[in-house]
């Protein structure tokens, strides 16, 4: 075995949070954006909103899971992982790599990695560009190696700019460097044993879904009677907490819409109070 299911459950784990500083920060970033929750040209209510944003950033986190995942697994297959993060010559820039690692060899490899290939006409053009220039970062910084440079769609349903792409890695002329396009399991299959990794990444993906395919993937307390939010109402910072209660329109609508169902601002102004009190 390469991967197992105990492996994803920790990456998950990891990057998904659920507990108390989970609320915490969600509390902040609404307070901090409050039109984004409550505005008047908005069709969804706030607690709507709240729900999808939530399951947005899921979305975008499982990208960092499934890159975790994937290092994981090179260096598992015999390979080793290199410093991701490298510096642009004679600039505070630095570009991150989503995967970078070599063989016994000697031969390294750079992976572009992305979820599904779905960009339009200016996104993928920034995408190429960026590989573009990750290329030519790790070509000048290891000028005597050789290097496979890869762009890597790990969900292969969607195809939309193979054409865009290959034509692009085609006007290339990288000194002892060659470029790849791939889709799905076409990664792990240009890998040493990579076909057994790629299938038991598939197999605990399919029994992940097959678990919570009945199940809600964000299950919101509600704001204005869960402990939850209360305890994370006691902890936010005073000048938060300033903000979510004052006169501003904005956030008496957002305590309205979110808060109304109970007494949790009440509740929190209460045990804020005393506990300022006894502090002096």
């Amino acid at each position: 075995m390469i991967i197992s299911n105990d492996d994803f459950f920790k990456l998950l784990e990891k990057h998904i949070k659920t507990g108390d500083d989970f609320y915490l920060s969600l509390l902040e970033n609404i307070i901090d954006n409050p039109l984004r929750y409550c505005g008047l040209f908005r069709l969804s209510n706030a607690k709507s909103k709240v729900v999808q944003n939530v399951t947005q950033s899921r979305e975008i986190k499982f990208g960092d899971i499934f890159e975790e995942l994937t290092s994981i697994c090179i260096e598992r297959l015999g390979y080793t992982n290199l410093i991701k993060k490298l510096k642009v010559n004679d600039t505070d820039e630095v570009l991150n790599l989503d995967q970078f690692f070599k063989d016994d060899d000697d031969n390294y490899y750079l992976v572009e990695m992305k979820i599904r290939d779905d960009h339009d006409s200016t996104k993928k053009r920034g995408q190429y560009q960026n590989f573009h220039k990750k290329v030519e970062l790790v070509r000048n910084t290891f000028p005597k190696v050789h290097i496979d440079a890869s762009m890597w769609f790990v969900d292969d349903s969607l195809v939309k700019n193979k054409k865009y792409y290959l034509c692009e890695m085609q006007n290339e002329n990288f000194e002892n460097t060659l470029l790849h396009l791939y889709y799905g399991s076409e990664f792990f299959a240009s890998l040493k044993a990579g076909n057994n990794a790629w299938n038991e990444i598939i197999s605990i993906l399919t029994n992940y879904r097959s678990e919570h395919k009945n199940k809600n993937d964000v299950d919101m307390p509600d704001f204005g009677t869960s402990q939850q939010i209360l305890e994370a109402l006691c902890n936010l910072s005073s000048n938060y907490w300033k903000k979510l209660m004052s006169d501003n329109e904005e956030y008496r609508l957002l305590r309205d819409e979110l808060f109304s169902s109970g007494d949790n601002l009440q509740k929190a102004k209460a045990m804020r109070e005393k506990n300022e009190n006894e502090k002096v």
